[in-house]
């Protein structure tokens, strides 16, 4: 916790706090430039995604699961413009930085809390659970996004100035923030002393977003609250269960992690 802090700065601590205080109201996301692939294998990845690797992405009912949005250019979401100009007005260049490091969002970001160690050539067992997670978990969000279709900040007010190409796809709920919830639940089951540390790094993932000027404060509320129903199902997946514990064995064989320096 004590990394987190130095990282953000009072202020912004501050600000992450009242983020999760707003995920009581609740109880990817970059395009990709990747070369087009082969028929066969695109119609494999569709039925892949509509079965899912360990959960069925179609079985969380989302309407449930999250409130729906403010509609494009209300009032609300003008408010919602307002909390970020504050936000953006009171973070150091240092968090717009962090926030452009973390545009491609990997499970390895957490590096800095999980230590040097943990790293995708280390852990090939660890890094192909997680390639699943993050399959199963896009599919998801991106059928939350097609469902609520809420305009990205910058699209609905010219006063917000991104940090960042702004993603092509929808605003609601944040991918980013989804996927750095699913990921810290799911690592904090590998590293449980590292639980709320891991926790703290998913906030600020999803902070950074706002900060970027490609979220809005209740687009990243929500995708916290979806990442926490998503963890739920993978941790209730005997197939998910099986890649953890194979997952597990091979983490106690990498050297005991030691926090990164700063």
């Amino acid at each position: 916790m004590n990394f987190i802090k130095t990282a953000i700065g009072a202020k912004n601590f501050a600000i992450i706090l009242a983020l999760g205080l707003s995920l009581t109201w609740f109880s990817g996301c970059a395009s990709s430039s990747a070369p087009a692939k082969p028929a066969s294998q695109q119609a494999a990845q569709a039925a892949q995604a509509a079965t899912g690797h360990y959960i069925n992405p179609a079985k969380l009912d989302l309407k449930a699961l999250l409130p729906d949005p403010s509609k494009n250019g209300s009032p609300i979401s003008r408010g919602e413009g307002d909390l970020m100009l504050a936000i953006q007005s009171q973070s150091p260049d240092s968090s717009r930085d962090r926030a452009k490091s973390e545009d491609k969002f990997t499970p390895w970001t957490y590096v800095d809390v999980l230590g040097a160690n943990f790293a995708k050539a280390r852990m090939p067992l660890t890094a192909a659970m997680l390639d699943h997670v993050e399959e199963d978990t896009h599919a998801i969000t991106e059928r939350a996004k097609e469902y609520w279709d809420r305009a990205r900040p910058p699209k609905q007010d010219p006063r917000i100035t991104p940090v960042l190409k702004v993603p092509t796809n929808a605003s609601y709920p944040s991918g980013h923030a989804t996927r750095a919830i699913v990921w810290a639940r799911l690592l904090a089951e590998l590293a449980p002393d590292k639980t709320e540390a891991l926790r703290a790094r998913a906030r600020l993932v999803a902070l950074d977003r706002v900060i970027a000027g490609v979220h809005y404060p209740t687009d990243v509320a929500a995708g916290m609250a979806l990442g926490d129903a998503i963890a739920d199902e993978f941790l209730a997946s005997a197939t998910f269960k099986a890649d953890l514990e194979k997952a597990r064995a091979e983490w106690a064989q990498v050297p005991q992690p030691q926090p990164v320096s700063h």
